[in-house]
């Protein structure tokens, strides 16, 4: 195949990393999970709750189980119990959910108005389901079985309804067209007649399974993508249908953490979990279940697709729910992973010590780290006692130790010896210096020269940088792919780490940046970020390192309580996965900001040069806080320089451009 036409089929493929971008029938692109069978599809009939941050595969799983996928053509047997759960997927447009308030008109009209619109649009996808099955290669329907359909007894809604299956379709299409008119057009428009919403969905149904006999037992189950987006009436009409859901039509949602902004119904009920649905936590399912195997699963399906690579595996078995404890095989699982590290590989302590020594630059760097720590010291020791290359990883850590006070030079060099003769040392010993150190003390060498550190490569590492987003996972492999085509190597061979390493700052970068159209809050979301992660980039920089690798944050006690606008921004920043939240396990106090650990979402580090490990956390007064999430630009300089003088970081030390996302805050 032409290097053209490779690199064209993998942007097409790879580069597709939304559900959106796949359309409504992806059952070619799906994996089913490891924990597919906890979602009980085919005996529960609770509604179930779905939630999980941005890019962790709620959108593709519910539009999985759509019947545009469940009965795809594409699926070459499609089960007898198949059409037991017959699914229809709704998102609401957030632009014209919005419009559907206010305005002068009354509450009561938006409720029925809104009630109205999701009746004609899941009404479309009950009868469009029907087409799907009968297009399938599914026994249970034939196109003459919908051509017989009659629903005469829907004109008890509306006598302008039409009684034949293609007839209604289209009329309840002119229906939406004509309602959207009025939304768009209040004062200038008729309203329309409205129909009883899940009344009229439900009446639909039931017409459909007292004439199909082969639908007689079907369920409908309805799932609402995005639910956080919805206008908060709008929330209390779907947890309404939500909480009164029963057999032939359950309502399900999906979400992001965080997002329930009421758990009202429009009567005087609340919704209530365990009794009123089943929760599914996405993210959680997937990092408790080897996400390492599902991740490299999902990117040879998809290389696959792409026909640029012969996958080590059969693609057919990772689409068929029978294939799953086949799955769970250790043979199958090394095959899997060893077939992913090899193409991405990972890169050892060892190598990466290695590499700087080759690297003119940053030896030389090295070099100069030891001399003005010594001079700082005031040591006459030699620097060739600490810059070794035959133990190159305890020559990077050595310029921090140096800078410790309570480590004296000529102790750190026998410390060194007895390394190099292989006895009891601080370095390897309980001290372990090398284990505390050793990545801080490299992303120190490669920070003044803007390069991107290779400590950033590997599956392993891409793994830990997607956190189990699958769409983070899969843009630092297309990345990476796409920059080696473009430097002429081939589809399938191990890739360079600096190429991989490359590939993750982009990819961070263009991530960073998307950040700014996440809802209402995408400027603020933004800001925060870039001052959160300067803050640890600053700490990062610290010649001592005695508190190495910062990258989560806890709050404290301060002179200033957090108001609810912080503890909201704080919902949203975890609601669109900026932050992560991780409870404190060292308290068995209430859930609360002050109880809880705050991870930076790890696919921003490469972008600020920090590890993405969760390894030393800092603590945060109540007042930094603030300062970070709602203070001047004048404010958070003063911030970062109180810190940079704790830290003992000299102007010379931190990067020139550590503080200009501020000015460029500034600016309007």
């Amino acid at each position: 195949m032409p290097m053209s036409e490779i690199v064209e089929k993998l942007q097409s493929v790879l580069s597709k990393n939304r559900a959106e971008e796949l359309g409504y029938d992806l059952w070619e692109h799906f994996v089913i999970p490891q924990f597919y069978p906890r979602l009980d599809l085919q005996t529960a009939r609770k509604p179930r709750l779905i939630i999980g941050g941005r890019g962790c595969g709620k959108t593709m799983l519910i539009r999985y189980l759509s019947h545009q996928s469940m009965f795809s053509s594409a699926r070459p047997n499609i089960p007898e119990d198949a059409i037991s759960h017959i699914g229809l997927f709704w998102r609401t447009d957030t632009h014209f959910a919005s419009l559907m308030s206010g305005r002068n008109i009354s509450e009561d009209t938006w409720d029925v108005a809104f009630s109205h619109m999701a009746g004609i649009i899941l009404g479309i996808e009950v009868l469009d389901s029907l087409e799907s099955i009968a297009s399938s290669k599914s026994s249970a329907l034939l196109r003459e079985d919908i051509g017989k359909l009659d629903f005469v007894h829907l004109r008890a809604f509306d006598p302008d309804l039409p009684n034949s299956h293609a007839a209604l379709r289209a009329k309840l299409e002119e229906c939406l067209w004509s309602f959207e008119s009025w939304v768009s057009n209040v004062r200038k428009v008729e309203e329309p007649k409205f129909l009883p919403g899940d009344k009229f969905v439900l009446a639909i149904i039931n017409e459909i399974r007292k004439q199909l006999p082969s639908l007689n037992g079907s369920n409908f189950f309805v799932y609402v993508d995005e639910y956080e987006n919805l206008q908060v009436y709008q929330q209390k009409i779907i947890n309404s249908w939500l909480k009164h859901s029963e057999s032939p039509l359950i309502f399900n949602i999906a979400m992001k953490r965080n997002a329930f902004e009421t758990l009202d119904t429009t009567g005087p009920e609340r919704l209530s979990d365990i009794h009123d649905f089943r929760k599914h936590d996405l993210e959680e399912y997937i990092l408790n279940e080897n996400p390492s195997l599902f991740l490299a699963e999902i990117l040879f399906l998809e290389l696959s697709i792409a026909g640029v690579l012969a996958p080590p595996i059969n693609i057919g078995d990772l689409r068929d729910p029978s294939k799953l404890e086949d799955r769970k095989e250790e043979t199958y699982i090394q095959k899997v992973l060893s077939s992913a590290q090899s193409m991405f590989p990972d890169v050892s302590h060892g190598e990466l010590a290695r590499i700087v020594f080759e690297e003119p630059s940053l030896s030389n760097k090295l070099r100069e780290n030891i001399e003005k720590a010594l001079i700082k010291r005031d040591s006459n020791v030699g620097i060739d006692r600490f810059f070794r290359p035959h133990i190159p990883e305890a020559s990077i850590v050595v310029p921090v130790i140096l800078n410790r006070r309570s480590q004296k030079p000529e102790q750190v060099a026998d410390e060194m010896d007895r390394l190099e003769r292989g006895e009891g040392n601080k370095f390897t010993g309980s001290t372990d210096w090398l284990q505390n150190n050793f990545i801080g003390s490299l992303l120190q060498l490669y920070k003044p020269y803007n390069r991107a550190c290779p400590f950033y490569a590997g599956f392993r590492t891409f793994r830990l940088l997607s956190r189990g987003n699958i769409r983070h996972f899969l843009e630092l492999c297309y990345k990476s792919i796409n920059r080696a085509l473009s430097n002429g190597e081939h589809i399938g061979k191990p890739l360079s780490p600096n190429l991989q390493a490359e590939a993750a700052r982009q990819t961070s970068t263009a991530f960073l940046g998307e950040i700014r159209s996440f809802g209402s809050h995408g400027n603020q979301l933004h800001a925060f970020v870039m001052r959160l992660g300067t803050l640890f980039e600053l700490a990062h920089q610290r010649p001592t390192l005695s508190e190495s690798e910062q990258s989560h944050f806890s709050v404290g006690t301060g002179t200033r309580e957090l108001t609810p606008d912080i503890y909201a921004f704080l919902r949203e920043a975890t609601k669109w996965s900026v932050l992560l939240e991780e409870e404190e396990t060292k308290t068995k106090q209430e859930y609360s900001p002050i109880t809880v650990d705050y991870v930076l979402n790890p696919i921003y580090t490469p972008y600020f040069h920090i590890s993405y490990r969760k390894k030393r956390k800092l603590d945060l007064s109540t007042d930094e806080l603030i300062c970070l999430v709602s203070g001047t630009v004048e404010e958070v300089r003063a911030l970062f320089k109180q810190y940079s003088r704790k830290w003992k970081i000299e102007p010379t030390e931190a990067a020139p451009s550590l503080f200009s996302h501020l000015t460029t805050e500034q600016q309007p």
